[in-house]
């Protein structure tokens, strides 16, 4: 049943932050944050479990693509190619009300992506206002100057997660001369505000074994790096096939992930992640679902389908929707893929489920 399964995928939520407590003893001055925070995820799986008693399914997670604006142009970009809608972006008041919902409804996570996110201080100035959810926060770190570091420093449930391609010269072949030489910047002033931050490694064929070696790991953690996320590189450009892991690189993703967090200081996650745990994909509200730039409510950032837009419905009523359900319904089939992410792979049978 589906309460099974988001059990075990809250159960793996706490032992990370149960692992954050044991790695902020280096960050004393962080320390209080992390164990309120602790706190706070287990009264949110509380709250989840309450409402499903009523019959509502609340994933822990959210992400939200907070704008469609970015100030790179890299190789094979998702959210250039699958966020077309060209509407209006979510106001900054929306944001407020779906915060202030998914709060309600025990959501405690709500991961900002973009595009660019730093674009949308509005949006961050609301986040601020929910201390409560962890809002990972996932940049290319052009734009954080010691403004927003003050910012982040201010705020630290608001977590930024600089992404990168590897070492400097595969980051600046897929994101552009210069970006990882700013990297060693961004990180001087947020090491200088005590501030607990990440980073996210798209995971390919090219950058497999030295991405996840602990002596990766080690060298960005000297740098202060205590998060990592590793996501397995999406085929959405086409042409791009030849990035896609292996079967045997993707089967030893999540073994070498677990490894590094038994090995290291450090918090490693990998996504999707161990989906055979789950019995099949997370996305359409199993485990946690999308918001567009403008609104649509979609099962993840690679399957860009909706019968939901909260500019005319509530959170809670996106969480009721038949096409969300339908794909729940269909998780058996949404194991594996090729590139990272089941949707995609199986984005025929989404749409066909979509147009039933």
């Amino acid at each position: 049943m589906l309460h099974n399964f988001r059990n075990r995928f809250d159960n793996n939520i706490l032992s990370q932050f149960n692992k954050a407590l044991q790695v902020m003893q280096s960050m004393p001055r962080r320390l209080p944050f992390f164990l309120k925070a602790a706190t706070n995820q287990q009264k949110a799986a509380r709250l989840r479990a309450k409402h499903s008693q009523s019959g509502i399914e609340v994933p822990p997670l959210l992400i939200i693509s907070i704008t469609r604006r970015c100030n790179l142009n890299c190789t094979g970009c998702y959210s250039k190619l699958l966020h077309l809608d060209e509407g209006a972006e979510i106001s900054t008041d929306k944001f407020r009300s779906i915060f202030t919902e998914a709060s309600s409804l025990g959501i405690s996570i709500i991961l900002l992506a973009g595009g660019e996110p730093l674009v949308r201080r509005d949006v961050l100035e609301v986040a601020a206002e929910f201390p409560k959810i962890i809002f990972p926060l996932f940049s290319n770190g052009l734009l954080l100057d010691d403004e927003y570091a003050m910012f982040f420093a201010k705020n630290p449930h608001i977590i930024p997660v600089i992404s990168l391609e590897g070492s400097e010269a595969e980051t600046d072949f897929r994101r552009g001369e210069g970006v990882y030489k700013n990297f060693h910047q961004v990180i001087y002033l947020m090491n200088a505000r005590q501030i607990f931050w990440g980073v996210s490694v798209t995971l390919t064929s090219q950058n497999f074994a030295s991405s996840l070696s602990e002596d990766y790991a080690k060298g960005l953690m000297n740098m202060g790096c205590k998060l990592f996320f590793f996501v397995e590189y999406v085929p959405v450009a086409e042409g791009s096939e030849d990035l896609l892991l292996s079967e045997v690189q993707k089967n030893e993703v999540q073994p070498r992930v677990d490894a590094l967090m038994s090995a290291l200081s450090a918090l490693f996650i990998a996504f999707p992640g161990d989906e055979d745990q789950y019995e099949g994909c997370l996305a359409a509200g199993r485990g946690f679902m999308h918001i567009n730039p403008t609104g649509k409510v979609e099962p993840c950032p690679f399957a860009p389908f909706s019968d939901t837009d909260l500019r005319f419905s509530t959170l809670e009523e996106a969480l009721k929707s038949e096409f969300l359900a339908k794909i729940r319904e269909k998780h058996h089939l949404l194991k594996e893929g090729k590139g990272g992410c089941a949707l995609w792979a199986n984005k025929d049978l989404v749409a066909e489920l979509k147009n039933q």
